[in-house]
């Protein structure tokens, strides 16, 4: 879904570091367009950002980014700053709902965190150590990575057959996860989730419910954090909440933070501040990595 604003290190949509980008960051490394894969019959891509001098393999961190599913794109984010803290950082493509439709978006993630794995020696990753973050729509797909690591017919067969496309971690901002409950569905997010599917959700219902991590949760799956901000009028609270709610049910670790005012994006109601701050989730999707995933 659409985003205007996240905090820096929730990998918000602007372009990478300047300084990165000039090459003034000497402990960083930052790569360009790197093929992962294939996505039908074109390559997918990925920008990547990691420590230089690391000494023991590194925790990652994969960005899926927002947009409706139909825009957006995986040169926005940050990569420099998680690299910074310690972590591998990529930000990856995957194929738009104007190029392809349902399952295509959740197959290319999958194949991302494969490719990943699969090349875990070449960039100095630990393989059992992969955490995922997306805002919007791409939470909506860090949350079907998620809740769908054993849906094999959403593997695609993008490369890397046979590599586990399981993850350690998730971070979901304001995500959907629901498709099948219009009552807790704006109606402009309908109409891009129509889109995603080419076909409304009376014409096939279970496709929709196909798409909905929701109905996915199950005991075993990786510690969640969701962020949500309570006025969003795009993607509802409510759609996080019925999220927590089944985590809770399947005895899934997760925390869910709810922040006070904020609308899609985090962006503050007219005249307010949103509680907790943007500096203050940073803190807190830091601190979750950092447990999750052991970085040192």
């Amino acid at each position: 879904m659409p985003s205007a604003s996240l905090p820096v290190l929730l990998l918000a949509a602007f372009v990478l570091s300047c300084a990165a980008l000039r090459g003034e960051q000497a402990d960083i490394v930052v790569l360009h367009d790197v093929v992962i894969g294939k996505g039908g019959d074109r390559d997918l891509h990925a920008e990547i950002a990691y420590p230089k001098n690391a000494t023991a393999p590194l925790p990652a961190i994969i960005h899926i980014h927002g947009g409706g599913w139909v825009g957006g794109s995986y040169k926005s984010g940050d990569l420099a700053e998680l690299a910074k803290a310690g972590f591998f950082a990529a930000s990856v493509e995957y194929r738009l709902s104007n190029e392809a439709k349902w399952p295509a978006q959740i197959q290319d993630c999958k194949l991302a965190v494969r490719w990943l794995r699969a090349n875990a020696a070449k960039y100095n990753v630990d393989p059992n150590r992969i955490g995922v973050m997306g805002e919007s729509a791409g939470g909506h797909l860090v949350a079907c990575l998620g809740t769908m690591a054993d849906v094999k017919e959403y593997e695609g067969d993008g490369g890397y057959p046979g590599v586990s496309s399981a993850v350690q971690a998730v971070v979901d901002f304001y995500g959907p996860t629901d498709f099948t409950q219009p009552g807790i569905y704006s109606p402009n997010a309908i109409k891009v989730t129509e889109m995603l599917f080419g076909a409304t959700l009376q014409e096939k219902p279970d496709l929709w419910k196909s798409g909905s991590p929701l109905y996915y949760v199950k005991a075993g799956d990786p510690p969640m954090l969701l962020v949500h901000g309570d006025a969003d009028t795009l993607v509802p609270v409510a759609q996080s909440k019925v999220f927590d709610e089944a985590l809770t049910k399947a005895q899934v670790p997760h925390q869910m933070i709810v922040v006070k005012n904020g609308n899609h994006g985090f962006i503050p109601v007219a005249n307010t501040t949103t509680t907790p701050s943007r500096d203050e989730i940073d803190k807190a999707v830091l601190a979750f990595f950092y447990q999750y995933l052991k970085a040192s």
